[in-house]
């Protein structure tokens, strides 16, 4: 029988030399990459040949080489996890695919494993990882099984969500599987000493705060209504995280885009497959997008339309060299969108 080192040194000898894992879902890759720590553990040197690094953090040329290029003393492979790979740079992108595809790689004893939120970030990154390793996809979990999960944890916990509540924290947390249970626990932690353990709307609102990609998205649902006070409240929300906007004026000419397709009759199966082509969420939201935006088509006419499209192209070039940055320039671009009024 074998001993128990000969199985895990099988274990190791199995891995590829790289890999690469593709999803819209953050928390499965996260958990997808907390998993592999689990499998090296007592199998590596964690403290020297295991490595963490961020696509969306500095990471030079150097440091990458000399991890993969440099064999270990203490363990039969070493491992580098590089996240969100795709918010690399791409020189970084383009030389990791270098790396990948040198002669000397596959024997290096190293493994390579990237993560990406987004499918095609890079062509000759992807190639190169399809030659020398596997591309595996991982599904993002379903608003079905987040529900699910809601309910036998909320029943067992003896509380209970109403149907609005229910729904505004899967928003809220962008339908992330960790992000839920973290603010589960918070509400939880509210409801335990009350008399009535039933999570109202106002609840929610009072203890989850939206993820910053959701307040930009509360942002351009109010241009979409023409809500100009709406406007002004959620762009707030935007400011005081300290985030740029050059994100938020894409969504607002992809939402005009999709007014256009709507206005031209092709209905909302043409504007669901724009949105599933160009934008990286879940069907559940693509559904509650698409809704949205058949009843916010009627507001603005084909006219307007035009002239919105010439004010964002004007914003995105001030966005984009940083002459835009401050809030009153922000306020001033939305002002100008819903002022807009034209016949057609």
């Amino acid at each position: 029988m074998a001993n128990t080192n000969e199985k895990k040194d099988r274990g190791l000898e199995g891995l590829e030399p790289v890999y690469l894992y593709i999803s819209s879902s953050d928390s499965a890759l996260e958990d997808k990459v907390n998993g592999i720590k689990k499998f090296l553990k007592g199998k590596i040197n964690l403290d020297t040949d295991f490595m963490a690094l961020s696509g969306g953090e500095d990471i030079s040329e150097e440091e990458i080489e000399n991890f993969t290029g440099t064999p270990s003393l203490f363990s039969p492979k070493k491992v580098m996890v590089i996240n969100n790979v795709n918010k690399a740079p791409v020189y970084l992108k383009n030389r990791i695919a270098e790396i990948i595809s040198s002669p000397g790689f596959a024997s290096s004893n190293t493994v390579l494993i990237l993560t990406s939120s987004k499918e095609n970030f890079s062509k000759k990154l992807i190639s190169a990882v399809e030659k020398a390793g596997s591309v595996k996809r991982i599904k993002a979990p379903s608003a079905g099984n987040l529900r699910k999960w809601l309910k036998e944890r909320s029943t067992s916990d003896g509380i209970s969500f109403t149907v609005e509540a229910e729904e505004l924290l899967l928003e809220n947390t962008n339908m992330e599987p960790n992000l839920l249970k973290k603010e589960y626990e918070k509400l939880y932690d509210y409801m335990i000493s009350e008399k009535d353990r039933t999570i109202d709307v106002d609840s929610v609102r009072a203890l989850v705060g939206r993820v910053h990609a959701l307040k930009i998205f509360d942002l351009v649902d109010r241009l979409g209504a023409k809500d100009k006070n709406g406007c002004i409240l959620a762009l707030e929300a935007i400011l005081s995280d300290g985030q740029n906007l050059i994100g938020l004026i894409t969504l607002i000419h992809r939402m005009f885009k999709c007014f256009l397709y709507i206005r031209s009759g092709n209905g909302s199966s043409s504007v669901t497959d724009y949105i599933g082509a160009t934008m990286n969420i879940s069907p559940y939201f693509t559904g509650k997008l698409v809704n949205k935006y058949i009843r916010f088509s009627g507001n603005y006419g084909e006219a307007e339309i035009v002239e919105i499209f010439k004010v964002l192209n004007r914003y995105d070039i001030a966005f984009r060299t940083g002459i835009a940055g401050d809030r009153n320039t922000a306020i001033k671009m939305i002002g100008e969108i819903i002022d807009i009024k034209l016949s057609d």
